[in-house]
């Protein structure tokens, strides 16, 4: 496929209405919005570019839509899987990973064990099948229990942390029962919650200022959880927050080694064009640990989106990270699809 100047880009994004989840109803509000700042942002560098609501109903029509590439702003496991699947098989150039990497990257289990192959530090884990199954007694309390195959941190509250047998336990049982995909084990790393942006691809891979979640009040508790409920209900108190970039606690030195871990993570994972990893530093022994990693953040336009605010404190605005984001893309399928 040669794209044509001036390249006509569509952005597609799916909505609630499409999702039949009903946690997922509370992420995609201002889906619209962000596919309508992604679309003027790429018209401000010269690119015709339109909106395109996907749904179940019309993915099949993607193969036929009148475009030089897609900025893929769909969300939730089941919807992205669907779409990419489609896009891949019919050549199309789009942005972010495909189907293979989108689903390894979702798997915290398989996720995690790149990060320990390529020696990113991550927590000390364990998988169970069940809440038959016993303590691990390689792992020390506190822990915190994940359903492992699940995005947009579903499953996962400030109840999910595990603070002696019985509360392990009662918390398996629970994301054993209703997820169905048995339960990943953590130890419980104390401190704050760091978010690492990366862009683009190869040797061209960037990685930005590092943002720190920081409660409104000023103070985040070092037990603190970036669970769903912080993430996606406004009616909490503990959405009320907003991510600071550089991050306050990291000297430099420390920065850095999240930043060199990052790159090395993201080439490993085959992740593209941009992405982000979730990360704890332990203010007491000074360790990071990386958690897991989005391999489709959100690009919602404001500065209390950790990867937008990562972006802007590197320098790079918004119009300028999604111009940046999409020639990374371009230059990716250049050899074999562009040119």
């Amino acid at each position: 496929m040669k794209l044509q100047s001036p390249y006509q880009v569509t952005v597609i994004y799916n909505t609630s209405d499409f999702i039949d989840d009903p946690n997922i109803v509370k992420i995609d509000d201002g889906i619209q919005i962000t596919a309508t700042d992604v679309a003027e942002s790429l018209r401000q560098h010269g690119y015709q570019a339109d909106t395109y609501a996907v749904s179940p109903k019309n993915l099949y029509y993607l193969k036929d839509k009148k475009t030089d590439a897609f900025f893929n702003l769909c969300d939730g496991f089941g919807m992205y899987m669907r779409v990419v699947k489609q896009l891949e098989k019919h050549g199309k150039v789009f942005t972010g990973p495909g189907p293979d990497v989108m689903a390894l990257t979702v798997d915290k289990i398989a996720t995690k064990k790149v990060f320990e192959r390529v020696g990113v530090p991550t927590p000390k884990w364990y998988f169970v099948k069940n809440a038959r199954e016993k303590l691990p007694t390689h792992l020390k309390l506190p822990l915190i229990v994940k359903p492992p195959r699940e995005d947009c941190s579903i499953g996962i509250s400030q109840h999910s942390i595990a603070e002696d047998k019985d509360s392990f336990v009662r918390i398996v049982k629970e994301v054993c029962d209703t997820y169905k995909q048995g339960a990943l084990i953590e130890e419980f790393i104390p401190g704050k919650e760091i978010h690492c942006t990366v862009l683009g691809n190869g040797k061209d891979t960037q990685v930005l200022s590092l943002a720190e979640l920081c409660m409104e009040n000023g103070h985040t508790e070092d037990t603190f959880v970036y669970d769903f409920e912080a993430k996606w209900v406004e009616t909490s108190p503990r959405w009320k927050h907003t991510f600071v970039s550089p991050a306050p606690t990291l000297d430099e030195t420390v920065a850095k080694k999240i930043q060199a871990d990052a790159k090395r993570a993201f080439l490993a994972l085959g992740m593209k064009d941009y992405g982000r990893f979730d990360i704890r530093y332990n203010t007491k022994t000074k360790k990071y640990y990386f958690l897991e990693v989005n391999a489709n953040p959100s690009m919602y336009n404001s500065l209390d989106e950790a990867t937008v605010r990562s972006a802007h404190a590197s320098g790079i605005p918004y119009h300028q990270f999604v111009h940046n984001i999409f020639e990374a893309c371009k230059t990716r399928y250049s050899e074999s699809v562009i040119s």
